[in-house]
């Protein structure tokens, strides 16, 4: 059987030409600081801001990654910033995913005022609540711990209106048939609705997983011990502590980039899907 092909007006193909450049544009320039960071890690200092820029560079040199870890207490962070995202990964998806169904598919008193607390607080700026948080986390002595990191993520308000949005648009009758065949809330929760929900939650562990890796701003806060600290951190004082040695940090970042994009190539099929069904039903 012959392919139809697809036929275009010269003013369609014209705008299709120019839209197809516009995005290789636009992926070029978010490209460009990713490829000239692999570069800088490889260069020796003094020739990392070199014009024109080497991009393949002419000496390549793994001194950069060799100091991270020997100067630095590189392991330490890497190990907690896996741990503080595998938390954060675990608690984002359990609170979301049965906020979320509760939000969606559940009926009680006050619901939607609720919600719109829940929602509203996506308004508030995360410096205005840090105030209020270092001090709950004072007096359960939580400070200078990495449970101060990740236990702010427990309920997120986009994450869980990301559930919510998604669970509305599975059917009520799969729901009212699990309950007539005597399934309970949580049976037909595990059992019915989050088979179904696969993609979402793959979207989820994807958008968890980056807030968990790439939280600064908590970590700064939180947690003074050098040894305790994680990667978004500990790379930062590359700089401040031993001068301004950007291979060695671009060394640094280049190892902690790795997970994100294992993660993300992974499951990108799912992430994408899940981001679209996530706007099925309002």
């Amino acid at each position: 059987m012959k392919k139809n092909k697809i036929s275009y007006t010269k003013k369609e193909l014209f705008w299709k030409i120019l839209l197809t450049a516009a995005l290789l544009l636009i992926a070029i320039m978010m490209v460009f600081p990713i490829a000239w960071m692999l570069s800088a890690s490889f260069k020796h200092e003094n020739v990392v801001f070199n014009i024109p820029i080497e991009w393949i560079p002419k000496q390549p040199t793994l001194s950069n990654f060799i100091t991270a870890f020997t100067d630095f207490p590189y392991i330490h962070w890497y190990m907690n910033t896996i741990m503080v995202t595998i938390m954060v990964v675990i608690l984002v998806l359990t609170v979301s995913s049965l906020a979320g169904y509760a939000f969606a598919k559940l009926e009680f008193s006050g619901k939607n005022i609720i919600f719109m607390l829940f929602i509203s607080t996506m308004m508030i700026p995360v410096q205005v609540r840090i105030i209020p948080q270092f001090v709950i986390f004072k007096h359960l002595h939580l400070i200078n711990t990495l449970a101060s990191v990740y236990m702010p993520w427990m309920f997120n308000a986009f994450s869980i209106f990301m559930m919510r949005q998604f669970f509305m648009s599975i059917p009520n009758e799969l729901i009212e048939a699990a309950r007539i065949d005597g399934s309970g809330e949580f049976k037909t929760f595990f059992k019915v609705v989050i088979p179904l929900a696969k993609s979402q939650l793959s979207a989820l562990l994807i958008l968890a997983f980056t807030w968990g890796w790439n939280d600064y701003f908590g970590p700064l806060v939180y947690i003074s011990d050098i040894n305790k600290q994680v990667l978004s951190v500990g790379i930062a004082s590359f700089k401040g502590q031993y001068s301004s040695n950007f291979a060695v940090q671009m060394a640094g970042a280049t190892l902690a980039l790795i997970p994100i994009v294992i993660v993300y190539l992974c499951a990108q099929k799912n992430f994408i899907e899940g981001i679209a069904l996530s706007g099925v039903k309002g």
